[in-house]
């Protein structure tokens, strides 16, 4: 920020330039002296040190060159669960709403369906029938060995007892799917309802059925989304794509939240180009940005590739005038006194607190005017 005198001077420089323009004749007052077009401002030497002023040079600071691109907020793969069902059923319970928090395990919604009935009997049913068969089997296993039965009768009941085995295992596979534990399953404590629990912790993002709505495994019920692991996904254009490397330093704003800017840096560079001649790059949030986004939101990204060095002053050396901006150049120094010549000048980058001048290289050992 510019010292309160610095910006009254200035304000007062501009209007007497005005007043110079329109060829009134007023007698300038100190600190303003204008001489042919030219605006001098002459500060006393106690005024600039009691207003904590100083004089600053040029300076040749590294400003990287800044690849433009657009991409997206989003999460990793593994911080977005879509939720479906193993089987059918209608939505018995579901409490939940868009937003609402849920932990990895827990339930969210109860579904129903006869079906769930019928595979617990099968289960059980089969449980019973390979007691039996397994009977069976050991019995003609050691008639076989014996010699007293045939090789034949032998295989019939390994065969039976094999394909009880298999189904067995496949309903409980099953039953372990749809939420039923099949080591504590009896004939009294079967049910026609499961559960479908979530599959990682996070919030819900989208919902697709209702209470009442049958659900079909190939439909999604549900999706949920963890976002604390941001990053942006950018696609950079195939003439910048050698630009980039690793670690390089982001500078992102989503336009429909706000003009304010944040930071990221580059983690991935994708190896292949897409369609539209775009390569995709994924970057690391800072951490401190990380609660205030949502997955999903557009976001134009600036990339600071290969550095530069360009001419800067200290962001305090410059001010704004009417979507102007000026310096103050020391053109005379007396024991009591500096004088300083007002410059407009084009005004680049900010980095650091310094900002890219447009300035002869003549200029570079000159100095100029720092506020507070």
């Amino acid at each position: 920020m510019m010292s309160k005198f610095f910006q009254f001077v200035i304000l007062i420089s501009l209007a007497a330039q005005l007043l110079s323009c329109k060829g009134e004749k007023e007698p300038a007052e100190d600190p303003i002296e204008i001489t042919a077009n030219t605006i001098l401002l002459r500060i006393s030497k106690d005024e600039f040190s009691t207003s904590n002023m100083k004089l600053d040079s040029v300076h040749m600071t590294p400003f990287p060159s800044v690849i433009t691109a657009i991409g997206v907020i989003e999460v990793p793969p593994n911080g977005r669960a879509t939720v479906n069902a193993f089987m059918g059923g209608y939505v018995k319970d579901f409490p939940l709403l868009v937003g609402d928090p849920v932990r990895k395990g827990q339930q969210l919604l109860t579904l129903e369906n006869l079906e769930f009935l019928q595979l617990q009997q099968d289960y059980l049913e089969t449980k019973q029938k390979m007691k039996y068969l397994q009977s069976e089997y050991e019995r003609q296993k050691q008639l076989y060995e014996e010699k007293i039965n045939s090789q034949k009768v032998f295989l019939k009941a390994q065969n039976e007892y094999e394909n009880a085995k298999i189904t067995h295992q496949a309903l409980k596979q099953k039953l372990i799917a749809i939420q039923i534990d099949p080591a504590t399953l009896t004939s009294e404590n079967m049910r026609s309802t499961t559960r479908i629990e979530s599959p990682i912790a996070g919030s819900v993002s989208r919902v697709f059925v209702n209470t009442g709505s049958y659900v079909d495994p190939s439909n999604p019920i549900m999706e949920i989304v963890n976002a604390t692991h941001l990053h942006l996904e950018i696609q950079i254009f195939e003439k910048d794509a050698i630009r980039i490397e690793k670690g390089q330093r982001i500078r992102f704003r989503v336009p429909e939240y706000s003009d304010e800017s944040y930071s990221a840096e580059v983690h991935l560079i994708g190896k292949s180009i897409d369609k539209d001649r775009t390569v995709q790059v994924h970057a690391h949030l800072d951490e401190e940005n990380q609660e205030k986004f949502i997955p999903g939101m557009f976001i134009q990204a600036e990339i600071m590739a290969e550095e530069a060095l360009k001419p800067a002053l200290p962001e305090k050396a410059l001010t704004e005038i009417e979507e102007r901006h000026y310096v103050f150049e020391l053109v005379d120094e007396s024991e009591s006194e500096f004088v300083f010549r007002k410059t407009e000048v084009d005004l680049g980058r900010t980095i650091n607190g310094f900002s890219e001048v447009d300035l002869p290289d003549s200029n570079l050992g000159k100095r100029y005017l720092i506020g507070y």
